[in-house]
């Protein structure tokens, strides 16, 4: 490639600096040669200059291919750092609104980290990361900013087992928020909830339920859910209502637990015996 770059550059002198005294009136057989010789010196001309620059084009793609590795590596590392940011936001959002509603309530509550869900054994549940150690005990209710969870059916010493508001066993004194009638909400197929009322009730699709307050250990006026649909039943003396919690439980990351017990869990667990429960929780789907 040296040689070549040599020979671009000294071709001119050689094809230029003849012994001619005078290019006004040049001999014509050096006119004829030189005719003669400048197609050859056109086409070496344009093939050193096609090399440099396919030289130089090569070093800039070469300097762009780098600079495209270092971009393509810084852009990855700050959407890395936005996602951690939004990821960060989120958190702060939800822990914000459990704040917020556990400033509104009157009742002592303690903040746990949902760490496991089990959907195969006997109940519906969430493990969270609160347990005895934090005076967690069988029966409290537990919430999110959103509304009602369910409650707690077993504690260890640093975790709990949450029953849910869609298990099948799992039943709430409710309030229809707009006409203040009264129902006994119960868990359906692990995603909604069914309440029976008397045909004559009035109920509109999207009415909104609440904890009543009577029974339970929960508070009175916590969001349960949403009415979305309304059916009869054959002898039409009653309706079906099919209610959507407000509450995600396969999206839950952080909850509440009121310290208030449930006396009436209490005495069943004293009937039936905690290592009845126990095996209810961990019986086909593990603990």
């Amino acid at each position: 490639m040296t040689a070549l770059i040599l020979s671009a550059v000294l071709s001119p002198f050689v094809f230029f600096s003849s012994p001619l005294k005078s290019w006004q009136n040049p001999p014509r057989a050096v006119v004829l040669l030189q005719d003669a010789i400048y197609p050859f010196e056109w086409a070496w001309h344009r093939s050193v200059h096609s090399l440099l620059s396919g030289v130089k084009r090569y070093g800039y793609l070469s300097n762009a291919a780098h600079e495209n590795e270092d971009l393509r590596s810084t852009l990855g590392s700050m959407q890395s750092r936005i996602m951690d940011y939004e990821e960060q936001l989120l958190e702060n959002e939800r822990l914000r609104r459990l704040l917020g509603f556990a400033n509104r309530s009157e009742k002592s509550m303690v903040a746990a980290e949902v760490i496991g869900h089990n959907s195969l054994s006997q109940f519906e549940s969430i493990r969270i990361s609160r347990g005895e150690s934090d005076g967690i005990r069988n029966g409290m209710p537990v919430v999110s900013a959103d509304g009602v969870v369910g409650k707690v059916i077993r504690t260890g010493f640093k975790f709990a087992d949450v029953q849910l508001l869609v298990d099948t066993d799992f039943h709430i004194d409710v309030l229809l928020q707009r006409t203040r009638v009264r129902g006994v909400l119960a868990g359906d197929s692990g995603r909604i909830s069914k309440l029976q009322l008397h045909k004559r009730v009035e109920i509109r699709i999207g009415d909104t339920l609440i904890t009543s307050g009577i029974v339970g250990g929960f508070p009175k006026g916590l969001p349960v859910g949403r009415v979305i649909r309304i059916s009869y039943e054959t002898e039409n003396v009653a309706q079906s209502i099919t209610v959507e919690p407000w509450v995600d439980h396969r999206r839950l990351e952080e909850v509440m637990v009121i310290l208030n017990d449930d006396q009436e869990l209490e005495k069943l667990i004293e009937t039936a015996g905690e290592p009845w429960i126990k095996e209810s929780i961990t019986g086909a789907g593990g603990g």
